[in-house]
This record gives C-alpha cells, sequence and structure tokens, in this order.
C-alpha cells in the first residue's frame, strides 16, 4: 500500500465515523447527489468504499473524489491531506455513558483540528512551545495541586487577580484548545499532549438551558480547562486512585481560578454564612461557580462542614435557590488563536482563499465573506 493510499483510506473513514454513516450509507448518499446533478457527481458501491478504506484500491476519477467530499461534508484536499502530527490516546474519565462511537468521533475531530492548527502555527512559524514543567514535583494531595497551581500563576507572571478570558490566557502559552460539539450530559472535556505540548478538548455545546444536567455554563467549562489543564501538568502519583486524581485535578483547577489567598481575602478566614450576593459577585469576577466557592469556603474552613451540609440541602429543597446559585453570569468564551492565524496567513499571502477553506472547514465563499477583501487599489488607499 502507497503512502497515499494509506493517508486517504484513513481520512477517508474518519470523515465517514465523523459523520456517523456506515459504508453503505455513503454509498447511498452519493447515489443521491448523483441522481440530483450526474454531471458533477458519480456514485460507487458500498464495496468499492470498503477497498478504498482498506487502502487496496482508490477512486480512479477526480468527480468520485468531489462526489465523496461532498456527501461527507469535506473537501477533497480534506482527504488527501498527509498526516502533520499523531495525537495518542485520550482519556475520557469523567462520564461513563459516552459511546464508543462518541468517543470516537472526539478523538478524532481532535486530531484533525490540532494538524490543522500546527500546521498553519509552522506556515507563519508562530509555535508557542508550553515551557513549564512540574514533573520533578509528585503531586498526591489536593494541597500539592494547589502550590502547583499558585507556582503556573508565578511562572506566567498573573498575579492573584481574576482571569479575563480562560483560552486565551492558555493559548498564549502554547497550550491548545479544540473545541467540539457533543451533549454536555456526556462529556465535559479531556486532554493529552502533542509534541509535548498540552492539547485540552472542551466541550463547545452550551446546552439545553431548560435541563440543568444539559447546561454547559461558561463556568463549567473554565473548571473543565483548567481541571484538563491540571492532568497535564501534574505529576500525579501513580498510586492515587482514579477518583482521587478527580478531586486532585479539581484542587489545582479551583486553586487556578482564584488563588486561596485571595479568597480568603474576600471572604474573610472565618464566617457563619455567605450570602448569594458576595458569591455571584466573585463568580462574576472569577469565572468560578457559586457552588464551587462554597466547595471551595468548606476545604479551607472558612465555612463549617456543618455550614457547608446545610448549603447543599437547602439548594435541594429550595429550587429557586438552585436556579440562582447554578445561574451563569459570564458570556460564552471560545477558542479564537486558530482562525485568527488562519486569516493572518490569507492576508499575508502565505496560503490562498482554498487553503484557508480547508484549514477552517468553511466554504470559500464563506471564508471571502469574513475576509472582507478590500479591492480598492493603492492610489485610493
Amino acid at each position: 500500500m502507497s503512502k497515499e493510499n494509506k493517508v486517504f483510506a484513513i481520512r477517508l473513514q474518519n470523515a465517514r465515523k465523523v459523520n456517523g454513516i456506515s459504508q453503505a450509507e455513503l454509498a447511498s448518499k452519493m447515489s443521491e447527489l448523483q441522481s440530483v446533478c450526474p454531471v458533477m457527481y458519480k456514485a460507487v458501491s458500498s464495496t468499492a468504499i470498503e477497498k478504498y478504506e482498506k487502502g487496496v484500491m482508490v477512486p480512479d476519477s477526480d468527480i468520485i473524489m468531489v462526489t465523496i467530499a461532498k456527501a461527507l461534508n469535506t473537501n477533497v484536499d480534506n482527504l488527501r491531506r498527509p498526516f502533520k502530527v499523531m495525537i495518542g490516546e485520550f482519556d475520557f474519565r469523567k462520564k461513563s455513558k459516552l459511546g464508543k462511537k462518541a468517543v470516537e468521533k472526539i478523538k478524532i475531530l481532535a486530531q484533525q483540528r490540532i494538524e490543522k492548527y500546527v500546521e498553519v502555527e509552522r506556515l507563519l512559524n508562530e509555535e508557542i512551545g508550553c515551557k513549564v514543567d512540574f514533573s520533578d514535583i509528585v503531586v498526591r494531595d489536593k494541597i500539592q495541586a494547589r502550590i502547583i497551581a499558585n507556582k503556573l500563576r508565578k511562572e506566567w507572571n498573573m498575579g492573584y487577580g481574576p482571569i479575563s478570558n480562560a483560552i486565551n490566557l492558555l493559548e498564549s502559552h502554547g497550550v491548545k484548545v479544540i473545541e467540539v460539539e457533543e451533549d454536555p450530559e456526556l462529556f465535559d472535556g479531556t486532554s493529552n499532549k502533542v509534541d509535548g505540548i498540552p492539547v485540552v478538548v472542551l466541550n463547545a455545546n452550551s446546552g439545553d438551558s431548560k435541563n440543568p444536567k444539559h447546561i454547559n455554563t461558561y463556568e463549567r467549562r473554565n473548571l473543565t480547562l483548567f481541571h484538563e489543564l491540571g492532568h497535564q501538568l501534574m505529576n500525579i502519583a501513580d498510586d492515587v486512585s482514579d477518583k482521587e486524581k478527580e478531586n486532585i485535578c479539581n484542587a489545582f483547577a479551583s486553586e487556578f481560578l482564584i488563588p486561596s489567598r485571595t479568597f480568603i481575602q474576600i471572604f474573610g478566614i472565618k464566617r457563619t454564612g455567605i450570602s448569594l450576593f458576595e458569591l455571584k459577585d466573585v463568580q462574576r469576577e472569577y469565572g468560578i461557580s457559586a457552588r464551587a466557592l462554597m466547595y471551595k469556603a468548606s476545604e479551607l474552613g472558612v465555612i463549617t462542614p456543618s455550614r457547608f451540609k446545610y448549603f447543599n440541602i437547602s439548594l435541594n429543597k429550595d429550587p429557586n435557590l438552585r436556579y440562582a446559585i447554578d445561574e451563569t453570569v459570564m458570556l460564552a468564551q471560545h477558542s479564537s488563536r486558530f482562525e485568527r492565524l488562519v486569516y493572518r496567513a490569507l492576508a499575508s499571502e502565505v496560503i490562498s482563499i482554498s487553503k484557508a477553506a480547508e484549514l477552517l472547514d468553511k466554504s470559500v465563499s464563506d471564508v471571502l465573506d469574513s475576509f472582507k477583501i478590500n479591492t480598492a487599489n493603492e492610489n485610493n488607499c
């Protein structure tokens, strides 16, 4: 099998799985396209598609390639793209309901997007390495996780204040953030490393506002973002249980969002209770949920365990209070660095319009609309 055949075979199989269709269904979609416009499209059998995916055969005409790409909502260049980087296995720890097909889809999307991310960085010579290394510190508990979180803040010259844009912060320090769409009840995020650089995959779906389990708020995404970063940056001891590893990463995330010294400066050393107004005000400034703030207050001894227990009982009894506590006060933020780099490469004439469309998974016309090409000549500038 030639290298080109192997690349096409894997790309085709991945694109089909991302679309969630079988080989037979792909053949059927191609037939539908051919019936609508036989001049532009040509169908093949499911047997032929199977041979394509095994690498024993490739399409013998460009029109078949165009039809496959159209049926899979992609483009021919994506199906032929050589592999630039390879990602290892992502660890889907927190959501057991995520099915095998959904896990595979997320892995493929992450692979595709990080490849394109790295490619455009290299074209512009804009690769950013994540230079922090805490591997010499073996983490066994939440206290050590908080120490690492504060070390990272110091390394990044952040002080102890709030983070204005969590995703921008991470991407400016070399962490890649990839977003995919999935049911928030089933998937929050996952992470891995590519060439030593942490990659965090976040769920971009904001969810169903009518179902609390399906709401993916800014604050929830924030906690997930730094939870996953903790998994990549901390050297957690192998003999720590999986459940405790999750708790350790949550402690890292909470501490990074609002350091303990800042928390105590705001709320005080000891409190008999904390008002809803205070919680929502700090939530708004630091991007961490009111529930997480109360949990942190309990862990730091600002409130007693019995007061924290009473807080949770009150939430269960009073749906209005629960809604007020869980309501987001922040606007969603999304990863934009990759897209910004693509348009920069286009404006600098490093890539063509068609290449930009391929990288962004958009049509050429959509890219042109976003790019807003200035057609004025130099004399009018």
